[in-house]
């Protein structure tokens, strides 16, 4: 198996590296390919056209009836926070760092059923 590198990753509320990140194999994502991604480029740690990502991104899930499980300020936030942290990895300041940061939202885990279950909450990774 190959090693995944140490690198900074935020999932459901939490910031980990992607080698520690862990998710169902019941999730709705991993099953069924049920969510969305969306990618924001960062130059010279500055995202690119945030606001046009982050309005494709609620137009994504609002088309496959997934809720936004954070706010706009929410997201704003955890990619601000994931490009200092990329950039401390690198060991350069965040201004002098070009990026993407991937966001994947999926509709949840659940027991395998083609049903979704109106209870469910999102799950989200970046």
């Amino acid at each position: 198996m190959q090693h995944l590198p140490s690198l900074p990753c935020y999932l459901n509320g939490s910031y980990t590296t992607i080698d520690r990140a862990q998710i169902s194999v019941m999730d709705r994502g991993f099953i069924f390919g049920d969510g969305i991604y969306e990618v924001v480029p960062v130059y010279a740690g500055k995202p690119f056209r945030m606001q046009h990502h982050l309005d494709r991104m609620q137009r994504s899930l609002a088309e496959t009836r997934i809720k936004n499980p954070m706010t706009e300020t929410a997201w704003r936030n955890v990619i601000a926070e994931l490009i200092e942290q990329y950039a401390s990895t690198q060991g350069i300041p965040a201004e002098q760092s070009d990026q993407m940061v991937y966001i994947q939202v999926t509709r949840a885990s659940q027991r395998r059923t083609k049903a979704i279950l109106k209870t469910l909450t999102p799950r989200c990774m970046s």
